[in-house]
């Protein structure tokens, strides 16, 4: 390989019409941008589109493909035979990738820069806010400058033995678990690069329990950040202050609450404090921005689960469109951004008003108006209180058989709470558990 841009593109598709093979070696490291000849560019997309639609990459094939004469440089078959011929001793594809990759990422730098120092002099944008587009536009270039390669099966296979024998004597936690035990049953536990999702009606709990898990994984000293986009950060730590102390939500906001009490509360503040476990607070957040915020908490204190409270005040990036269309990419960019920080990544969808007038209460991986939580969720927890079902379709009272038999069933599923998995890529769906759920301090806990 020498130190001239044009001679390793040269090279390198040379390489690849000699040997069109090496393509499926050198597609994630090589892409169209990388080229700076145009003639050239246009080659490696043919070679591409060919390749990847099984077809046999031969002269004939790419001619078909590409146009008849290159502007300025003369028939596309002569430039075809001239690079393969050019290459008899030029090696391999793999030798040139790296390069084209390099030289693509410095001159992303050389851009970055630019745009920054314009972005910066403009005045009208928040230092945050440029640093994090900054951040995602370095790691895409990072991304280019050292990109993924495929792995042998049996070394990835090796990673993961090493990983169940660690956790099998007990020195390392293979995943996070919720600390409720029947919830565990169901749902396994969370692994690094999952998209879980809880679906449930306002006022069922479901904001409560994803903090619940949150406070449980942090208690372990695993740092959690939770995107508040429902409520603020004083309302969410109110009510984290009252499960820890046991003394209601109300009373702490009305300061109803004795000497006694109060001591307890301090108590819980100090015991919160310890605890790595970080809200953001904001009305809404698009995936990037979520991202550039974990990056950063992931760099700094490191990262164990991220939370995201809720589904419908994520948005979508670009200009506006179906909603369909804007959930599928939502749940899609949050799967991708599971699997980039390798943590857990927790998203909570309110059930729509038609799924909650159904006779049916038991929740519905369809429920959240967003299908495509459906493909990219690794697991998805459905949560409901019955007697807030029963509460929202009270009998007018026409018939007093009808009232009875209601009073009844409120009176039986008093503080109950039901969960059922939905889907579980690793495990059984549809099991289901009943818990307990205490209001005034926003706790579930197994069911006596």
């Amino acid at each position: 390989m020498i130190h001239d841009s044009t001679a390793n593109e040269r090279n390198f598709l040379g390489c690849l019409l000699r040997s069109p093979h090496e393509f499926f070696v050198v597609n994630d490291i090589v892409t169209a941008d990388q080229f700076s000849i145009a003639h050239h560019r246009d080659i490696f997309t043919a070679i591409r589109d060919l390749s990847e639609r099984g077809k046999q990459v031969t002269i004939t094939a790419l001619q078909a493909n590409l146009p008849e004469e290159f502007d300025e440089i003369g028939p596309a078959i002569g430039v075809l035979m001239a690079l393969k011929e050019s290459s008899v001793e030029a090696g391999s594809a793999t030798d040139y990738a790296p390069f084209l990759a390099e030289r693509s990422a410095l001159k992303r730098l050389d851009a970055l820069s630019i745009w920054l120092h314009k972005e910066t002099g403009k005045n009208d944008r928040p230092a945050e806010d440029i640093s994090a587009e900054a951040s995602l536009r370095l790691h895409a270039i990072m991304a280019v400058a050292s990109p993924m390669r495929p792995k042998p099966i049996g070394e990835i296979a090796a990673n993961v033995a090493r990983h169940a024998n660690s956790a099998q004597m007990g020195d390392v936690v293979s995943g996070l678990n919720t600390g409720i035990s029947s919830l565990d049953e169901i749902l396994g536990l969370m692994l690094g690069s999952d998209l879980g999702a809880v679906i449930a009606s306002q006022g069922d709990g479901k904001s409560a329990l994803a903090a619940q898990i949150g406070i449980h994984a942090a208690k372990a000293g695993r740092p959690v950040m939770f995107v508040q986009m429902e409520m603020s950060d004083e309302q969410m730590a109110a009510r984290e202050l009252a499960a820890v102390s046991g003394i209601s939500v109300n009373q702490i906001h009305e300061g109803a609450f004795d000497a006694f009490q109060w001591e307890e509360i301090v108590r819980a503040e100090k015991e919160l404090r310890t605890m790595p476990f970080h809200i953001i607070d904001a009305e809404e957040m698009t995936v990037r921005q979520i991202k550039a915020q974990a990056l950063g908490m992931q760099r700094t204190i490191g990262l164990s689960l991220v939370i995201i409270d809720q589904l419908d005040k994520v948005k979508a990036e670009g200009k506006p469109r179906d909603r369909f269309e804007r959930m599928a990419e939502i749940t899609r960019d949050l799967k991708k951004l599971a699997k980039f920080l390798k943590v857990p990544v927790i998203v909570l969808a309110q059930r729509t008003r038609g799924a909650q007038r159904r006779d049916d209460p038991t929740p519905d991986v369809l429920d959240a108006d967003a299908p495509s939580l459906e493909r990219d969720c690794d697991w998805i927890v459905g949560l409901w209180q019955r007697k807030n079902w029963l509460r929202r379709n009270k009998p007018d009272g026409r018939s007093e058989a009808e009232t009875t038999k209601w009073e009844s069933d409120m009176w039986k599923c008093k503080d109950q709470a039901e969960v059922i998995c939905l889907k579980r890529r690793r495990g059984k769906a549809f099991e289901q558990r009943t818990l307990t759920f205490h209001g005034a301090t926003m706790r579930f806990h197994e069911a006596q």
